[in-house]
């Protein structure tokens, strides 16, 4: 199962983290569109992974696999941000 307080405090380092930079003036043009084009990456990969989850096993087992999607990708950014500071 997934850990959902582990999930939430992720999400918020790294909003916390991008929007200290925007209030600096340190956000990168590159940051930023990264910031777009990690959104429509991670929305595109859930929703292939639930499809294909939901043709296999159920809904379920495909509200599992998206959120593992979204779940892997803000870990990615947490770690990420993380490194830079």
């Amino acid at each position: 199962m997934f850990d959902f307080w582990q999930f939430g405090l992720d999400i918020h380092q790294v909003m916390t983290a991008r929007i200290f930079d925007m209030m600096t003036g340190e956000l990168t043009a590159g940051e930023a569109r990264r910031m777009i084009a990690e959104k429509q990456t991670a929305y595109s990969h859930a929703q292939i992974s639930g499809t294909r989850a939901l043709l296999t096993g159920g809904p379920v087992e495909a509200g599992l696999e998206m959120f593992g999607v979204y779940r892997r990708a803000v870990r990615a950014n947490c770690n990420r941000l993380a490194k830079a500071r």
